[in-house]
């Protein structure tokens, strides 16, 4: 399926060739950019989401060999010592509450890896840091996993990352404003009418999965840009996805 439909009721957009809408092109998508249709709201379900990378640095454990721990959408980290940082450094991963066993763990684990020595996010944590008594330094800290996040697809990263999940909204005619996104660490929120995943380079299987993740509470995270068409003489709002992020589970 590589076609572009105008959306209508679908849940989600893959874009190919236009017929019968205009777009635009992609834009900068920095978060003050997009501002016209967002509502400022406290909205805890978009907060506490960092990309994880392995430290490869050589050196005894544990002062190096943890991982690096980095806010999405932002260009500081608060680490377990109050202190800011472009990243913060943690030689553990608490999993207790997360309920993962460790299969999954084992493919968070190793898309950290591949993040340490490759650009764009792979892998993604939702958490907290916490002090430790576990280790020799305990002043180093931990990272406590909520959840758990790994890409779909091989294709690079690139733009700002959301939560996009079906709102349930119907129409009678397109555009359809059926998607809820979610500025990950932030309050904004925008009802936007389709998915772009021409970028993310998705096989049929991976687009039938994200069309999937798009109708649980879950939802879906990716990196994207914005993008507008006009379809009915209605300006529609649309998301690019240029990498798409799955919840791991124990199933």
């Amino acid at each position: 399926m590589k076609s572009l439909l105008c959306l209508t009721t679908l849940p989600f957009v893959v874009i190919g060739t236009l017929t019968g809408c205009s777009l635009s092109a992609a834009d900068p998508d920095s978060l003050e950019d997009e501002s016209a249709d967002e509502q400022a709201v406290s909205n805890p379900e978009a907060y506490t989401f960092f990309e994880v990378t392995k430290d490869l640095r050589k050196c005894a454990f544990p002062g190096c060999g943890g991982w690096f721990i980095t806010t999405l959408n932002s260009g500081t980290t608060r680490c377990h010592n109050g202190q800011y940082a472009a990243s913060c450094y943690t030689p553990v991963l608490d999993w207790s509450t997360s309920g993962l066993g460790e299969a999954p763990q084992r493919v968070l684990l190793t898309a950290a890896q591949e993040g340490a020595i490759s650009d764009g996010v792979t892998a993604i944590l939702r958490g907290r840091f916490a002090r430790s008594n576990t280790t020799p330094r305990p002043q180093l800290g931990r990272f406590v996993i909520g959840e758990a996040w790994t890409a779909e697809n091989a294709a690079i990263s690139d733009g700002g990352f959301v939560r996009v999940r079906d709102n349930g909204v119907r129409c009678f005619a397109p555009p359809c404003p059926s998607l809820t996104e979610m500025w990950l660490n932030n309050d904004a929120v925008t009802q936007i009418y389709g998915m772009d995943y021409s970028a993310a380079d998705l096989s049929d299987y991976q687009l039938s999965e994200c069309g999937q993740a798009l109708q649980t509470s879950d939802g879906m995270l990716t990196a994207g840009y914005r993008y507008t068409w006009v379809e009915n003489g209605q300006v529609a709002i649309g998301r690019t996805a240029t990498a798409v992020f799955m919840r791991l589970t124990n199933e």
